[in-house]
């Protein structure tokens, strides 16, 4: 076995070179440290990052809400139980007010959401009025596509009172291949009904439900004042409407 010898050329005797690995030993130790050190530094940080944006995501929600970030928590631990199984697409007012603990909380989860939906509503009627004088003034000789019906059929103004809307219907017809839909149409035209009008069938190709609508005598004069709507339809079996249940027609 080879003797480690000094800067000199001197052998080492094996006391110095038990020191001399204990030395290396230590600073190769001392290197490892420093790097396991900074690296669970850089890890920590990263957390704390995370963690300090996922706090004001939350706050930001909250805010949007009308909520505190403790709500906006027992909501998020909601739709993680139960209540996320049964209603998967839930508001926060709406999952807190229904798993509300007191009359008191609940009355004021119901107040907030009226005052939630009823801006909600206001912005997308003044929009829907700014669309109608749009369409009217740039194609005022063509029946305009309703673009603001839900697809359920509701209408965005519904959340108002009934006695600011007269009575309506939402009717649900296949667009090719339905005599009892043409039979359907005809008599709600004849009543002078206000509907909103479900084409199942039109590929959302405006074109289609237009020419449909000339094919069924709907009046152009009746659609430009929206007293009957046309919308692009689809298959809702949650609803009863598939193609072999059409017409289906429903109050509002």
């Amino acid at each position: 076995m080879k003797q480690l010898r000094d800067e000199r050329g001197d052998q080492m005797n094996p006391a110095s070179t038990r020191v001399l690995g204990l030395a290396i030993g230590a600073a190769m130790v001392s290197m490892v440290s420093t790097q396991v050190l900074a690296q669970s530094s850089s890890v920590l940080e990263q957390l704390s990052v995370e963690e300090t944006e996922e706090k004001s995501s939350l706050r930001t929600e909250a805010k949007e809400w009308g909520l505190n970030e403790r709500e906006l928590e027992r909501y998020e631990q909601l739709m993680e139980g139960l209540r996320g199984i049964w209603s998967p697409n839930l508001d926060p007012v709406t999952a807190l007010g229904i798993e509300a603990e007191t009359a008191q909380e609940r009355r004021r989860y119901a107040e907030l959401l009226v005052e939630i939906e009823k801006a909600r509503v206001e912005r997308e009627l003044a929009f829907q009025h700014a669309y109608d004088e749009a369409w009217a003034r740039m194609y005022p000789d063509d029946m305009p596509i309703n673009p603001f019906l839900e697809s359920d059929g509701h209408r965005v103004s519904s959340l108002f009172p009934e006695t600011q809307n007269p009575p309506r219907v939402s009717v649900h017809v296949a667009a090719d291949g339905c005599t009892r839909c043409d039979q359907t149409i005809a008599e709600l035209l004849s009543s002078g009904v206000s509907m909103d009008i479900f084409v199942i069938g039109t590929d959302s190709d405006d074109s289609k439900i237009r020419a449909w609508a000339r094919e069924h005598s709907v009046p152009v004069s009746r659609v430009q004042s929206r007293e009957i709507t046309l919308n692009h339809g689809r298959v809702q079996p949650s609803l009863g409407v598939t193609i072999e249940s059409v017409p289906q027609v429903f109050s509002q």
